[in-house]
């Protein structure tokens, strides 16, 4: 009978919706490893059961022992899409349905049904997200139930991203979200949002940024209760903007196509939701990785999904997860920090040893900002080992001749000498950063070449 209720509660909105708040509030870390398990073993059954692919993959493993199944990465998912999937759907028409989308921009259009989507991610190689209306629903109530949203108010959201999906459309019960496209000029978007008037913002937090400048410069004059970071990195200089520039609390939800990792709680903690997907941080060797140090791998299984079945997938973020418990009493784990993606880690070469020592993004971020309170923007793109390029854009009146560059190039030089690395040539200029041409976000730290 517990197995029955587990497959029925994602049915419908307002049981999942209830049992999300019960599960976040009330389990402890038994219950939420007994839940995890329970969850674990029945979509394994499933996807060996419904899926081609995983039938072949997990053959000979045994599904009872979790971590001893192989993992899977977007390169394995993509080129084995037609028996990935559990819902008979072929990959070229897959492709072919996301690429029309994409010519035509008409993003309410749904394939047999189904909401289906592709990224093309920083590095350019496309992924895609299949989602029943099953799917849709409950992921909607576990939204509801997470989320923050302003009290005794009903919801009137403005999502702001480079592309929609029909999931992202709500007009019910006086709750309304109103998909705004990111592609729209900064006067376009500033109508709009006058037009909504929101109490919640959810966007990229380069979008963000620009919209609170829009206000503190008087050209957008809005009032929202909420704001909802999504898609970047929320770094703290930004964040600290944002609360100083509208008064309200900023929130993050962590989610990729692999599945809805994590959103803040009322507090602004990032908690990881344990219900939805097992998140496993691990070092190099297989370890689990200590809580408040940053991992080496980051592997995500989704708890409910059957139509496409996330298993033990290797995602490239970096991510340290808290030592603390947070004060809003959940024992679902508090993800501290979010480094970046392990592509964009920094390399220098260990003068004592001659061995290549990684360098956390964060580490370049804080050396940057912590420079000087006139810089606007920032990106930093470590071409080789020893190159590193600067992007600085200074807010509006700083004379670029007044500016101290020297600041900047000692923090990262002590960065490096930190780590005992040979020090690389430091260039900056002074310029907008340049938003990655594959996936359309902005990424402040970046890596230009293959560590081997």
């Amino acid at each position: 009978m517990p197995g029955l209720f587990n497959d029925l509660e994602t049915k419908y909105f307002l049981v999942f919706y209830f049992l999300c708040k019960s599960r976040f509030r009330n389990f402890n870390e038994s219950d939420i490893k007994k839940y995890q398990n329970n969850r674990i073993k029945k979509i394994a059954e499933y996807a060996v059961d419904h899926s081609k692919f995983y039938k072949e993959y997990f053959s000979g493993f045994d599904l009872n022992n979790f971590t001893s199944l192989p993992t899977i990465n977007k390169k394995i998912m993509m080129d084995n899409l037609t028996d990935f999937n559990t819902i008979g759907l072929s990959k070229d028409e897959i492709l072919n349905f996301c690429l029309e989308v994409e010519k035509t921009r008409n993003f309410s259009k749904r394939l047999k049904g189904l909401n289906i989507g592709m990224s093309s991610g920083t590095s350019g190689n496309k992924g895609v997200e299949i989602v029943t209306p099953r799917e849709e629903n409950y992921m909607k109530a576990a939204l509801f139930a997470r989320f923050d949203f302003p009290k005794n108010e009903k919801i009137n959201l403005a999502f702001i991203l480079r592309v929609s999906a029909p999931a992202f459309n709500l007009d019910k019960f006086g709750h309304r979200l109103t998909y705004i496209s990111q592609m729209n000029s900064i006067d376009e978007i500033d109508k709009q949002l006058e037009e909504i008037y929101p109490n919640v913002i959810s966007a990229p937090p380069s979008m963000l940024k620009l919209i609170a400048a829009e206000v503190e410069n008087g050209r957008l004059s809005i009032n929202p209760k909420r704001l909802i970071s999504y898609s970047e990195i929320l770094y703290s200089d930004v964040m600290d903007y944002l609360i100083k520039v509208f008064k309200c609390p900023v929130h993050q939800i962590y989610k990729c196509t692999e599945g809805p990792i994590a959103i803040s709680c009322k507090y602004g903690q990032l908690h990881i939701n344990e219900d939805l997907v097992l998140v496993e941080t691990l070092n190099n060797d297989g370890t689990i990785t200590s809580t408040g140090q940053p991992c080496q791998k980051l592997i995500v299984t989704d708890l409910h999904k059957k139509s496409q079945p996330i298993i033990r997938y290797e995602l490239n973020d970096i991510i340290t997860i808290s030592p603390d418990m947070c004060k809003c009493g959940s024992y679902f784990r508090v993800i501290e920090n979010i480094q970046g993606r392990a592509d964009d880690l920094f390399w220098g070469e260990n003068i004592k040893t001659n061995e290549w020592q990684y360098i956390f993004p964060d580490y370049i971020s804080r050396a940057i900002i912590s420079a000087s309170e006139d810089i606007d923007e920032y990106q930093a793109i470590q071409s080789t080992p020893d190159d590193v390029l600067i992007r600085i854009q200074l807010k509006n009146g700083v004379n670029r001749d007044q500016f101290n560059s020297q600041a900047v190039i000692e923090n990262i030089n002590n960065v490096f000498s930190g780590y005992h690395c040979r020090l690389p040539k430091i260039s900056i200029v002074f310029e907008k950063p340049e938003f990655n041409r594959n996936s359309n976000k902005l990424i402040r730290i970046h890596r230009n070449f293959s560590k081997n």
